[in-house]
């Protein structure tokens, strides 16, 4: 008798069946065919933007470019490349993420710092760096930090996406991925130095915005997309009735910033 393989002889006697997908995407490009599409965490019931600062960074770069696209929500920072959101499929089906948007963005629709001078364009670089860092910081703690905000707009906010009980596990563990990532940067998290740091960028930004419609003049940078997507994030979902949030009441005590985040709201996501 000849030898056969235990594996093959296994296989034989429990035969793989396979079943119909339950559910086949639409191929890419959906309609209109060939628009780019951003891929952003959604938005809240409230809001046009997303509740997420770094979406509503690139929903406002795209808007002050002119850059044509169409938007689409997204709850799966899994289906980037970078496993973070947004990305964006351009028109030719490249998956692009970070600075590949930017840069996709500038060669498609122009580059929106060209009139810039060396020394704006040196400011642009460092503010955009104390932003990224000091604000950003700052919203990620009170997001996940504060009890308040955490129990009433961040959970909640995360939890509406899924089916009990994985909502309640997935909230839970992205709070622990946001707190490794907060202990990366600082090895103990001191909420009055935090705030700290985050009324001096505040305070250096309203500084260079002074009576400006935009941080450089008359037209928006990336600067302003990135400064735009914190104020608004912190003014939008940090409100809370009948309670004073220390990172809101910052922003709040500067009047050329909350004009400066009304103004661009109104004129590039109000009608949309």
């Amino acid at each position: 008798m000849p030898w056969v393989n235990p594996s093959t002889k296994l296989q034989n006697a429990l035969p793989l069946k396979t079943h119909p997908a339950v559910f086949v995407p639409a191929a890419w490009p959906a309609e209109p065919a060939g628009v780019p599409i951003l891929y952003i965490f959604p938005p809240s019931k409230q809001a046009i933007t997303s509740v997420d600062a770094e979406c509503v960074k690139y929903q406002a770069f795209l808007a002050f470019s002119n850059y044509k696209h169409t938007i689409q929500e997204c709850h799966e920072p899994g289906m980037s490349p970078s496993g973070q959101l947004p990305f964006l499929i351009a028109s030719d089906g490249r998956i692009l993420t970070g600075r590949q948007i930017v840069e996709e963005v500038k060669n498609t629709a122009g580059d929106l710092e060209s009139r810039l001078t060396d020394v704006e364009r040196a400011d642009l670089t460092s503010f955009t760096l104390l932003a990224e860092t000091k604000l950003d910081f700052a919203l990620l703690f009170t997001l996940w930090y504060d009890n308040r905000i955490r129990d009433t707009v961040t959970f909640p906010m995360y939890e509406a996406l899924y089916p009990w009980p994985l909502n309640k596990i997935l909230s839970r563990q992205i709070r622990a991925e946001k707190t490794e990532w907060m202990l990366s940067r600082k090895s103990v998290l001191k909420r009055d130095e935090i705030l700290s740091d985050a009324k001096q960028a505040l305070a250096a930004l309203s500084t260079l915005l002074g009576s400006q419609l935009f941080f450089f003049g008359s037209k928006a940078s990336f600067l302003d997309a990135v400064v735009f997507s914190y104020l608004h994030v912190i003014l939008s979902q940090l409100a809370l009735p009948g309670a004073d949030v220390p990172l809101r009441e910052a922003v709040m005590r500067h009047d050329n910033l909350v004009q400066y985040c009304r103004r661009v709201f109104n004129t590039f996501f109000a009608l949309t």
